[in-house]
């Protein structure tokens, strides 16, 4: 999913923040999804959310007689997309502030002044 089409809510953003923080002090940047869990940011619809917005992504640790049966992910990493989405999204609001408050401050200023000099000019 491209980062134009994900907005985040407040709890999303907390989560994601937590996740981070976590896995910068873990080995590898891969924090322990149980430890996660037990974090009071932690809500289960917003982290699948985020994994499938492509900010997180989950790992299974190897177990040394690895079987081919299910198991739950023990393992959670921030992808580049999760660690550059306060910067993605700071440029997006400072595109869209200029686009809709500057550009009409802008144009009422000039046509302010052209008026004022026609009306000048013909006076």
């Amino acid at each position: 999913m491209e980062l134009d089409s994900i907005v985040l809510n407040r709890k999303e953003k907390k989560l994601l923040k937590k996740i981070i923080f976590l896995s910068n002090r873990a080995d590898h940047g891969l924090a322990s999804t149980d430890l996660i869990k037990q974090q009071s940011e932690y809500d289960k619809y917003y982290f699948y959310q985020l994994r499938d917005f492509g900010l997180i992504g989950t790992h299974h640790l190897p177990e040394p007689n690895e079987k081919t049966h299910w198991r739950p992910e023990n393992g959670t990493y921030v992808t580049d997309k999760g660690r550059h989405y306060k910067d993605w999204h700071w440029e997006h609001l400072r595109i869209f502030i200029y686009k809709s408050v500057m550009t009409p401050i802008v144009i009422t200023l000039l046509t302010n002044l052209v008026l004022y000099l026609l009306e000048k000019h013909l006076k």
